[in-house]
């Protein structure tokens, strides 16, 4: 792995996404010929949302994983 700590890897991630997010929705405003500024960050917020809930409901599973590949913490 590229990153070897938890927490420094969950903000990458999310740092990399959220750059992503903003991409892809000012390039979909531009094709689409809306406002690249509000389409970014609806984008972006959607994203963020979505990232929050998946990281929400999947935390509780650590513990579960954890012990299935045998780490103890």
């Amino acid at each position: 792995m590229v990153v070897d700590d938890y927490s420094t890897r969950v903000v990458v991630v999310v740092v990399v996404t959220s750059l992503a997010l903003a991409l892809f929705g000012g390039v979909g405003a531009m094709l689409g010929g809306s406002c690249v500024r509000v389409s970014a960050t609806r984008v972006l917020i959607g994203g963020w949302i979505s990232m929050a809930v998946t990281y929400g409901l999947l935390k509780p599973l650590d513990s579960f994983t954890d012990r299935k590949m045998g780490k103890d913490d």
